[in-house]
């Protein structure tokens, strides 16, 4: 059977109305790309910012979504690693239409694509992507820790030092809770009380409402004098300001996900960082190592892919699923979709 290539497309800036499904070509490769056939497709806070906000859109149609596992479909030119029918996810460049996500058949970058085990659905293979290089390129470059490569395979010991995580149930701060507690760090964090026990099963030691008033009092008291690394995965809504707060040794770091808000909220004592994703990207020697270790983890079964949520459609969910974010409805888990059952 000839295979459908159909696309989630926006067609306005800042659009609101649904997006519609639309027919391309099947696309050609270039060299260390591969074509995947996407299976599953996570969503991302950023997908809906970006139909609102007229973000990272760079002409129309365009496509959302960064986060897909699936089969390769076809290897381009110089791919070495992968071969025809490998099951594999991938953080997708989004650079055209063409490289993102909400789509039956997707270009890849060889460099940013993993093996997905068999122990892992395709479904829990799509939350992997983007929240674990977000977190595992944050923890490099603004603490300074090595991420074990194919090279330098050491895992880093940080011998039972306090680590705060503030959201530890959001994709990215599940990712950086995981990698502390792997890094031998004693990882305090924040969530609502439902999330409670799912961020301790991630290696959480402490957990705290980060409702609860004297929530920073309480940080403090557990995290004794040496707390001097933070990673503030909201960003927003005075949890920059809390986060440093929360700082008890002589001087810290406060890395944060959105952008360096103004004032800068850095003190004489404790300075906040805004990096991420990009990290990956603008060092190829980290990018390198940080798919590498996902890939490891992976292949030892040892990495807890996100809590997700199945929105029924397929593509078609799509709109169901932006609509939740704009309203805050999403808590603890990822929204997924299941490209087989788009409503062609």
């Amino acid at each position: 059977m000839a295979p459908t290539f159909k696309a989630l497309v926006v067609t306005a800036k800042k659009q609101t109305t649904p997006l519609t499904l639309a027919d391309y070509e099947e696309p050609s490769l270039s060299e260390g790309e591969l074509l995947l056939e996407n299976v599953a497709a996570a969503q991302n806070p950023v997908d809906a910012k970006q139909v609102d906000f007229d973000f990272g859109i760079s002409s129309l149609p365009w496509v959302l979504g960064a986060d897909v596992a699936g089969r390769v479909y076809k290897t381009g030119p110089g791919v070495t690693k992968f071969t025809v029918g490998d099951r594999v996810t991938s953080f997708l460049e989004r650079k055209t239409p063409r490289h993102s996500g909400y789509q039956t058949f997707s270009i890849a970058a060889e460099k940013r694509t993993v093996k997905l085990p068999e122990n892992y659905s395709f479904e829990s293979g799509s939350t992997l992507p983007a929240g674990f290089v977000t977190a595992a390129a944050t923890l490099a470059d603004a603490f300074g820790i090595s991420i074990p490569s194919a090279s330098s395979p050491t895992v880093p010991s940080f011998d039972g030092e306090p680590f705060l995580v503030w959201g530890g149930s959001g994709s990215v701060g599940a990712y950086v809770i995981q990698l502390a507690h792997l890094f031998g760090f004693d990882v305090i964090a924040t969530a609502s009380p439902a999330n409670h026990e799912y961020v301790k099963s991630l290696g959480a030691k402490h957990v705290f409402d980060h409702r609860d008033p004297d929530v920073v009092s309480k940080i403090r008291e557990v995290a004794g004098p040496d707390l001097s690394k933070v990673y503030d995965a909201v960003s927003e809504g005075g949890t920059v300001e809390a986060s440093v707060k929360s700082i008890t040794s002589s001087e810290g770091k406060v890395a944060i996900i959105l952008p360096l808000p103004s004032p800068d909220p850095s003190t004489a004592s404790v300075k906040v960082i805004a990096t991420g994703t990009s990290k990956a990207t603008e060092i190829p020697a980290l990018g390198e190592a940080v798919y590498w270790y996902l890939e490891e983890l992976l292949s030892r079964g040892i990495l807890i892919p996100n809590k997700f949520k199945i929105i029924p459609g397929g593509l078609s969910g799509v709109n169901e699923g932006l609509s939740l974010q704009r309203r805050h409805k999403i808590s603890g888990e990822k929204l997924v979709y299941r490209i087989a059952d788009s409503e062609f």
